[in-house]
Protein backbone atom coordinates (compact mmCIF):
# COMPACT_ATOMS: atom_id res chain seq x y z
CA UNK A 1 0.00 0.00 0.00
CA UNK A 2 1.67 3.33 -0.98
CA UNK A 3 -0.40 5.93 0.43
CA UNK A 4 -3.46 6.83 2.72
CA UNK A 5 -6.98 6.51 1.31
CA UNK A 6 -8.49 9.11 3.50
CA UNK A 7 -5.34 11.93 4.14
CA UNK A 8 -3.36 10.80 0.92
CA UNK A 9 -0.29 10.77 3.57
CA UNK A 10 2.70 8.56 2.06
CA UNK A 11 4.57 6.50 4.13
CA UNK A 12 2.86 3.69 5.80
CA UNK A 13 3.92 1.91 8.81
CA UNK A 14 3.45 -2.35 7.85
CA UNK A 15 3.56 -4.90 10.39
CA UNK A 16 1.85 -8.28 10.85
CA UNK A 17 -0.82 -9.08 12.85
CA UNK A 18 -3.03 -12.08 13.75
CA UNK A 19 -6.25 -10.74 12.30
CA UNK A 20 -9.54 -11.85 12.63
CA UNK A 21 -10.90 -13.61 8.97
CA UNK A 22 -14.65 -13.57 8.16
CA UNK A 23 -15.28 -14.66 12.11
CA UNK A 24 -14.21 -18.11 11.47
CA UNK A 25 -10.77 -17.93 11.26
CA UNK A 26 -7.16 -15.94 12.57
CA UNK A 27 -5.14 -15.66 10.16
CA UNK A 28 -1.69 -13.85 10.18
CA UNK A 29 -1.80 -10.39 7.62
CA UNK A 30 -0.36 -7.58 7.02
CA UNK A 31 -2.11 -3.96 8.67
CA UNK A 32 -1.01 -0.78 7.42
CA UNK A 33 -0.91 2.16 9.50
CA UNK A 34 -0.98 6.00 8.72
CA UNK A 35 0.93 7.96 11.49
CA UNK A 36 -1.00 11.13 10.56
CA UNK A 37 -4.56 10.52 10.46
CA UNK A 38 -4.53 6.67 12.04
CA UNK A 39 -6.14 5.20 9.47
CA UNK A 40 -5.92 1.36 9.80
CA UNK A 41 -5.49 -1.28 6.31
CA UNK A 42 -5.85 -4.95 6.89
CA UNK A 43 -4.21 -6.92 4.10
CA UNK A 44 -4.15 -10.50 3.33
CA UNK A 45 -1.96 -12.42 0.63
CA UNK A 46 -3.68 -14.96 -1.73
CA UNK A 47 -6.72 -14.07 -0.52
CA UNK A 48 -8.73 -16.52 -2.84
CA UNK A 49 -6.44 -19.67 -1.70
CA UNK A 50 -6.74 -18.76 1.79
CA UNK A 51 -10.81 -18.83 1.40
CA UNK A 52 -10.51 -22.31 0.30
CA UNK A 53 -7.90 -23.36 3.02
CA UNK A 54 -10.05 -21.67 5.35
CA UNK A 55 -13.69 -23.12 3.66
CA UNK A 56 -12.02 -26.79 3.06
CA UNK A 57 -10.99 -26.40 7.11
CA UNK A 58 -14.40 -25.98 8.11
CA UNK A 59 -16.56 -28.34 5.63
CA UNK A 60 -14.21 -31.39 7.18
CA UNK A 61 -14.83 -30.10 10.89
CA UNK A 62 -16.85 -33.10 12.89
CA UNK A 63 -18.60 -30.50 15.09
CA UNK A 64 -22.11 -28.80 13.59
CA UNK A 65 -21.57 -25.96 11.94
CA UNK A 66 -22.15 -22.53 13.62
CA UNK A 67 -23.96 -19.19 11.85
CA UNK A 68 -20.26 -17.77 10.95
CA UNK A 69 -19.36 -20.50 9.41
CA UNK A 70 -22.66 -20.83 7.75
CA UNK A 71 -22.29 -17.74 5.95
CA UNK A 72 -18.82 -18.05 5.55
CA UNK A 73 -19.74 -21.27 3.31
CA UNK A 74 -22.42 -19.62 1.55
CA UNK A 75 -20.22 -16.59 0.23
CA UNK A 76 -17.40 -19.12 -0.61
CA UNK A 77 -19.99 -20.59 -3.23
CA UNK A 78 -20.64 -17.53 -4.58
CA UNK A 79 -24.18 -17.08 -3.19
CA UNK A 80 -26.33 -14.53 -2.01
CA UNK A 81 -28.84 -15.40 1.02
CA UNK A 82 -31.66 -14.60 -1.41
CA UNK A 83 -30.19 -17.21 -4.28
CA UNK A 84 -29.13 -19.55 -1.95
CA UNK A 85 -32.57 -20.10 -0.44
CA UNK A 86 -33.91 -20.41 -4.30
CA UNK A 87 -31.39 -22.81 -4.90
CA UNK A 88 -32.12 -24.94 -1.22
CA UNK A 89 -35.75 -24.30 -2.30
CA UNK A 90 -36.47 -22.63 0.88
CA UNK A 91 -37.52 -18.74 2.16
CA UNK A 92 -34.63 -16.13 2.51
CA UNK A 93 -36.25 -16.24 6.26
CA UNK A 94 -34.60 -20.02 6.77
CA UNK A 95 -31.36 -18.81 5.59
CA UNK A 96 -31.19 -15.46 8.00
CA UNK A 97 -32.41 -17.49 10.88
CA UNK A 98 -29.20 -20.00 10.30
CA UNK A 99 -26.99 -16.94 9.80
CA UNK A 100 -28.61 -15.03 13.14
CA UNK A 101 -25.88 -13.37 15.44
CA UNK A 102 -28.52 -13.20 18.14
CA UNK A 103 -30.05 -16.25 18.23
CA UNK A 104 -29.11 -18.63 15.41
CA UNK A 105 -31.22 -22.01 14.68
CA UNK A 106 -29.88 -25.27 14.13
CA UNK A 107 -29.83 -25.94 10.24
CA UNK A 108 -30.66 -29.46 9.18
CA UNK A 109 -28.03 -32.30 9.43
CA UNK A 110 -28.76 -33.14 5.76
CA UNK A 111 -28.90 -29.58 4.28
CA UNK A 112 -25.39 -29.00 6.41
CA UNK A 113 -24.23 -32.35 4.79
CA UNK A 114 -24.73 -30.95 1.20
CA UNK A 115 -23.15 -27.38 2.12
CA UNK A 116 -19.98 -28.55 3.29
CA UNK A 117 -19.98 -31.30 -0.16
CA UNK A 118 -20.60 -28.23 -2.04
CA UNK A 119 -17.66 -26.58 -0.21
CA UNK A 120 -15.34 -29.55 -0.64
CA UNK A 121 -16.00 -29.83 -4.31
CA UNK A 122 -15.57 -26.54 -5.39
CA UNK A 123 -17.84 -26.68 -8.56
CA UNK A 124 -20.44 -24.48 -9.17
CA UNK A 125 -24.04 -26.90 -8.30
CA UNK A 126 -24.84 -25.75 -12.08
CA UNK A 127 -22.39 -27.84 -13.34
CA UNK A 128 -24.56 -31.29 -12.10
CA UNK A 129 -27.73 -29.64 -12.90
CA UNK A 130 -28.85 -29.72 -9.15
CA UNK A 131 -29.48 -25.95 -9.21
CA UNK A 132 -33.11 -27.06 -11.41
CA UNK A 133 -33.34 -30.21 -9.99
CA UNK A 134 -37.00 -31.29 -8.89
CA UNK A 135 -38.26 -28.38 -10.92
CA UNK A 136 -40.78 -30.00 -13.35
CA UNK A 137 -42.80 -32.89 -13.73
CA UNK A 138 -42.01 -36.21 -14.73
CA UNK A 139 -40.35 -36.83 -17.99
CA UNK A 140 -42.77 -38.47 -20.06
CA UNK A 141 -40.27 -41.06 -21.55
CA UNK A 142 -37.51 -43.23 -20.34
CA UNK A 143 -33.99 -42.26 -20.51
CA UNK A 144 -31.96 -44.16 -23.06
CA UNK A 145 -28.54 -44.83 -22.92
CA UNK A 146 -26.12 -46.88 -25.25
CA UNK A 147 -22.69 -48.76 -24.76
CA UNK A 148 -19.88 -46.37 -26.88
CA UNK A 149 -16.24 -47.11 -26.49
CA UNK A 150 -16.58 -48.75 -23.18
CA UNK A 151 -18.44 -45.99 -21.59
CA UNK A 152 -22.55 -45.62 -20.94
CA UNK A 153 -23.86 -42.62 -22.36
CA UNK A 154 -26.86 -41.04 -23.04
CA UNK A 155 -28.60 -41.56 -26.21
Amino acid sequence: MKKCVMCGHRGLQRRTEQLDFGNVAVVEGVVYTCPKCDERYEAFKKVEELSRTVAHHIARRVERLNQAEIRFLRKYLGYSSKSFAQFLDMTPETISRWESTTSPKQMRLSTEKLLRYMALNERPVSDYGLDKAGSSSKASTLPRFRERKGMWVAA
